[in-house]
């Protein structure tokens, strides 16, 4: 790494700490800052302990992993594809986990367990991958028929999502339209370590593939002078960075821009070189998405926004304000 990336990541180290105590001090329980810190290093009451340690750790874990995820994977379709709305949304994975929760919430199996939501969420996103890949691989994983694919893939399973909730309205429509807004208030903490490995090892391995990805970068023609399997290494991380992406989707539901903006604004931070540009997305949305869950959490209080919402605004005034003052070609 250069130096510009080591101190990238030394500022985004700080700030995920600080962003985390932060949010272990906002809430409804009037638990302060320092009390909260405090509790880290276990000098506080056992009510403050629990309710730090049993409510508000868990849902900053799942942020600082779903945020990496995101962030990562979105950098490295991106880099892959070669196409820079590249995304997890616009590649069908969270439209397809969209469906499978849905499916779980409508059809009355998230009253039997709360593990059948994840697990339908995650089958539909496997499912969505599936699809994706047979069609892309028809045009030998083009970055361009494989993100029209996710579109069109996206487009079928929002309108299926639309006919589960014509045909089996039910008390659970509204904890269904929750998770589709992308919500950490509610998951299975018992799932929580296995996404947290999950995610943790498939970043490791698309931040090793750095290099990989920069000569992916360079064309089939020019990579395959290289020694590089251009078909196979697609292959291998454009389904690393969905598995990763499905963990987290499965858990805290559809959330958006974090893998198209983040790694936008890294790239203009600290340079287009894949080795780097992967970890420090990676910690940059471990930064954004706890930090936006807490702006949701904190706008207004006592009611909770679902940090799905406060990523779309976010995003969606980051791309009005890069369309402004883009200059025209």
């Amino acid at each position: 790494m250069n130096k510009r990336t080591i101190y990238t990541c030394i500022i985004l180290i700080l700030l995920l700490f600080a962003v985390i105590l932060v949010s272990l001090s906002v809430g409804s329980s009037g638990i302060s800052f320092w009390e909260a810190l405090k509790v880290i290093f276990g000098g506080a009451g056992d009510n403050t302990a629990m309710i730090i340690k049993q409510i508000r750790l868990p849902r900053i874990i799942m942020a600082v992993i779903a945020g990496a995820a995101l962030a990562a994977s979105g950098c490295v379709f991106q880099g892959v594809l070669k196409n820079p709305l590249a995304d997890p949304f616009t590649l069908g994975i969270s439209g397809g986990a969209a469906f499978g929760a849905t499916a779980a919430f409508t059809l009355g199996f998230a009253a039997l367990g709360s593990f059948f939501v994840p697990l339908f969420a995650f089958l539909g996103a496997l499912i969505s991958v599936f699809i994706v890949y047979v069609l892309s691989s028809r045009k030998r994983f083009g970055g361009d028929s494989m993100i029209l694919s996710g579109v069109i893939i996206s487009y079928i399973f929002s309108s299926a999502v639309m006919l589960l909730y014509a045909f089996f309205y039910s008390n659970h429509i509204q904890a269904a339209f929750m998770w589709l807004m992308g919500n950490l208030s509610v998951f299975d903490e018992q799932l929580l370590i296995y996404v947290c490995i999950t995610v943790i090892l498939g970043v490791a391995a698309l931040c090793l593939s750095g290099n990989i990805i920069n000569m992916l970068s360079l064309g089939g023609d020019k990579s395959k002078t290289l020694g590089i399997n251009t078909e196979k290494i697609t292959k291998i991380i454009f389904l690393t960075a969905s598995l990763i992406t499905a963990s987290v989707v499965s858990l805290c539901g559809v959330i958006g821009f974090v893998g198209l903006m983040v790694p936008h604004i890294m790239r203009r931070i600290n340079g287009a070189d894949n080795s780097s540009l992967i970890p420090v997305s990676a910690l940059a949305g471990a930064v954004f998405l706890p930090l936006c869950d807490t702006l949701g959490r904190m706008l207004f209080s006592p009611v909770s926004i679902p940090v799905g919402v406060i990523t779309n605004i976010a995003g969606g005034l980051f791309f009005i304000f890069l369309l402004m003052n883009s200059k025209e070609r």
